[in-house]
């Protein structure tokens, strides 16, 4: 699965069309690392799933209603007590990162106009949820991480320290000669190994996929490739995902979707296009967990 900065990107661009401007109705915790936020939007209401989950870290719009528990937690009250009501006026994602900041508009206790943001970072194990206030001050955050355990600590009252910018290439911004430096210059001999430690914010598969478009293989080594092609196969393969993600995914014979990725995925065979990101998400993730709870 490749559920990679770029792929949250086009699940953001798909809330943006969506979301922009919805009224938060209601606010559930069904789990310790899930979040669900009833949204009133201009052609309806929508379900936005936030799971700070560090095995399966996750944001998207879903149709699930997971049992909520008998009394809400802690968190999920005070984010009741701040954003109900609240009207989504900006989405905004760190550049590379799995990290999405909502801006809400409020009112304060005594009705004036106020601005608080709820951040989400879906960073494997420093997974996290804030809720800031004016300044960036933390009102209070899904995980609380004292003064002496991290470099960034997360307790209320403290200023909101972002992560640390990704210093990797923006994909994007390369050009068919700056896909030729990359070969060119010192890194991993496995062109999938250099993609994943020059690039930010892909996942190895999409790696693996660029690999196999521009080379043949995803195991292709870069020693063996003529630097001019590959460079430009790399261009075509980035400039096509780019410019036009969709929701793919590779599934088992019983139709169970296993990869996905805003590129399509040829490493296992055929692929298929889902009808949107976050769809894709929520078949995906319902699925394993149902097959995960049969399990145990």
């Amino acid at each position: 699965m490749a559920f990679d900065a770029f792929y949250l990107s086009a699940v953001l661009g798909e809330m943006e069309e969506k979301c922009r401007q919805a009224r938060v109705e209601k606010i559930f915790q069904p789990s310790r690392d899930t979040l669900i936020f009833l949204l009133r939007c201009k052609e309806g209401r929508e379900k936005l799933l936030i799971a700070a989950n560090p095995t399966a870290p996750r944001l998207h719009l879903t149709t699930a209603s997971p049992e909520n528990p008998p009394e809400p937690p802690m968190f999920c009250m005070l984010l009741r007590k701040h954003l109900m009501g609240a009207r989504l006026s900006a989405i905004r994602q760190t550049p590379m990162e799995r990290a999405v900041e909502f801006t809400f508009d409020c009112t304060d206790e005594m009705g004036y106009p106020i601005q608080k943001k709820l951040v989400v970072e879906l960073m494997g194990r420093t997974c996290n949820v804030y809720l800031l206030g004016p300044e960036d001050r933390i009102l209070d955050c899904l995980r609380r991480v004292g003064l002496d355990e991290t470099s960034r600590p997360a307790l209320p009252g403290l200023h909101y320290q972002p992560p640390r910018r990704v210093e990797k290439q923006d994909p994007r911004s390369l050009s068919q000669e700056g896909f030729l430096g990359l070969l060119r210059g010192p890194g991993a001999d496995v062109l999938a190994d250099r993609l994943m430690d020059t690039l930010g914010g892909l996942s190895p598969l999409v790696c693996r996929e660029a690999a196999l478009y521009a080379a043949g293989d995803v195991d292709a080594r870069v020693e063996g490739l003529d630097p001019d092609t590959a460079a430009e196969e790399l261009s075509r393969f980035f400039g096509d995902a780019f410019s036009a993600p969709a929701p793919w995914y590779w599934s088992a014979p019983d139709g169970t979707p296993k990869q996905f990725a805003f590129c399509p995925i040829y490493e296992y065979g055929q692929c298929q296009k889902a009808e949107s990101f976050s769809a894709l998400l929520d078949r995906f993730y319902t699925l394993r967990d149902r097959k995960d709870a049969m399990r145990q």
